[in-house]
C-alpha cells in the first residue's frame, strides 16, 4: 500500500451556471520517501491537487487515502488532526509573522501540542539546525534574506515531523542561486526519507524529483 493514494479524484467549482473541472478523474499513488513534482500550465489544477492532498479542499468525487486513512471520510476535527500529524506546508510566499523571531515562527505549529515551552524551544532549535539557521534563531524575519526566510518556513513545516511536505512553488519568489540552495535543502530532506510533493513551473526544479505528475486541464497526462 502506497503512503498516498488518489482514486478517481474530481474537483468541480461552480460559477453561476458554469462548472469548472479543476481536477478531473485523477488517480495516482506516491510512495513513502518519494519526491514527486507536479507540473502543468497555469490554471491546470496543480494547486487544487495539492490542497486536496493537504486536507484543505474536499473533492467532489473520489477518495484520498493517506496511510490507509480515508481522509475525506473524517470529521472536521479528525481532518484538522490529520493536517497536524501528516502534512507540512511550504508556500511561495513565506508567511512568517514579522514580530516573532525565527525560533518563535518555527514554534507556531507546536502551539496546539502538549509540549512545555522549553520542549517547544528545543524542538524548534533542533529543526533550525537541520536547515542551518540555528545561529539566527533570535532574529526577526526582516533581518533575513529571502532564502533564509524560506528556510525558516521549511523548518516550520518540519517541526511537527509530518511524513508529507507539500510545497507550492517554493522557489517562486527567489533568485536562481537562492532557489538552487532551497532545492538542495529539499534534496537533503528527501535523502533522509522525507516524502515531498512539489508544484513547480521551474524545469530545473523538476530534476530533483523522482518522478513528475503532469496535469493539463485537470487531467493527469503522460
Amino acid at each position: 500500500m502506497s503512503l498516498i493514494e488518489l482514486e478517481g479524484i474530481t474537483k468541480e467549482f461552480h460559477s453561476g451556471e458554469e462548472t469548472v473541472l479543476a481536477v478531473n478523474d485523477l488517480s495516482t499513488s506516491i510512495e513513502m520517501g518519494e519526491f514527486a513534482s507536479v507540473v502543468g500550465p497555469s490554471g491546470s489544477g496543480k494547486s487544487t491537487f495539492l490542497s486536496i492532498v493537504g486536507g484543505l479542499s474536499h473533492p467532489t468525487r473520489g477518495r484520498l487515502l493517506i496511510d490507509e486513512i480515508d481522509v475525506y471520510a473524517l470529521s472536521s476535527d479528525q481532518l484538522a488532526d490529520y493536517r497536524k500529524e501528516y502534512i507540512g506546508f511550504v508556500f511561495q510566499s513565506f508567511w512568517l509573522v514579522p514580530y516573532l523571531n525565527v525560533q518563535e515562527n518555527v514554534m507556531i505549529p507546536l502551539a496546539i501540542t502538549n509540549y512545555s515551552r522549553s520542549e517547544k524551544q528545543d524542538l524548534a532549535m533542533s529543526i533550525l539546525e537541520k536547515v542551518n539557521l540555528q545561529e539566527k534563531a533570535k532574529r526577526l524575519p526582516d533581518e533575513l534574506s529571502g532564502g533564509e526566510q524560506q528556510r525558516v518556513a521549511i523548518a516550520r513545516a518540519l517541526v511537527n515531523q509530518p511524513p508529507i511536505i507539500l510545497a507550492d512553488e517554493p522557489t517562486g519568489n527567489l533568485d536562481t542561486s537562492t532557489g538552487t540552495e532551497i532545492m538542495n535543502l529539499f534534496h537533503r530532506l528527501n535523502q533522509d526519507k522525507q516524502t515531498i510533493i512539489m508544484v513547480t513551473h521551474n524545469p530545473e526544479n523538476i530534476g530533483y524529483a523522482h518522478r513528475c505528475i503532469n496535469i493539463i486541464d485537470g487531467k493527469q497526462v503522460q
